[in-house]
């Protein structure tokens, strides 16, 4: 009996030993995570596969590249926007300075059938004027009858979108085939009502939802100069 607990006590002095001698493997980790992240065999025999280091490194990567394709195609859209949007502020600001000027009510008909819708890059333009025939033969500048605001546009200021059916053939003529959107803004001047019409080939010029800003520019600008014009007439 007393070999053994001598033999006992012997065995439980070397585990203290061994106890004080072994380094703490927790902490060290937590100091130096390179211990075991740089031991690729360390980090297997953890994960229990042979394939987990490379499982791991592989959806990292996946995970990233995806990050990095989306980010990409955000920023390639918010520079597209941006250049649609420098272009049509160009386009509206060519219109106007087509506009601003013109002497009699027939140049300003003629600019705004021609240069203007082409500066605009639209089929056709087109300013209704309620209850007023200003113009013999005119070809941008037309007579309406009064509430035709009221029923393109209700208590709205501004439309975008599909062209109204009702009123394509009347408004474009033999243009209306072609138009497949447009943009109508109320015009409210010295002495008149009415609208203005732009008319585009592509359906995605003029859409439902989009900021009208810039035809509403163009659109006072029109209203400005039509105030001036029809005074003096």
């Amino acid at each position: 009996m007393i070999g053994l607990g001598k033999r006992m006590r012997a065995q439980s002095a070397k585990r203290q030993e061994e106890t004080i001698a072994a380094p703490d493997w927790r902490e060290a980790a937590i100091e130096d995570p390179a211990i075991i992240l740089g031991d690729p065999a360390l980090m297997n025999a953890l994960l229990g596969s042979p394939e987990g280091m490379s499982d791991i490194g592989a959806k990292a990567r996946e995970g990233l590249q995806r990050e990095i394709r989306r980010l990409k195609a955000a920023n390639d859209t918010l520079i597209t926007i941006a250049r649609n949007n420098l272009a049509a502020q160009a386009r509206a600001h060519s219109a106007v300075l087509k506009i601003i000027d013109t002497p009699t009510l027939a140049a300003l008909d003629r600019e705004l059938a021609g240069p203007v819708a082409s500066a605009l890059g639209v089929e056709a333009v087109r300013v209704c004027l309620e209850g007023q025939t200003p113009l013999p033969r005119p070809m941008a500048i037309l007579p309406a009858a009064p509430g035709l605001k009221a029923a393109l546009l209700g208590e709205a200021s501004d439309r975008m979108g599909a062209p109204d059916p009702r009123f394509a053939p009347a408004l474009y003529g033999p243009q209306a085939a072609r138009i497949a959107s447009e943009a109508v803004i109320a015009l409210e001047g010295k002495g008149f009502a009415g609208l203005i019409c732009l008319g585009a080939r592509d359906e995605h010029t003029f859409r439902c939802g989009d900021a009208a800003d810039l035809v509403h520019f163009l659109a006072r600008a029109v209203e400005k100069r039509l105030s001036i014009l029809l005074d003096n007439g």
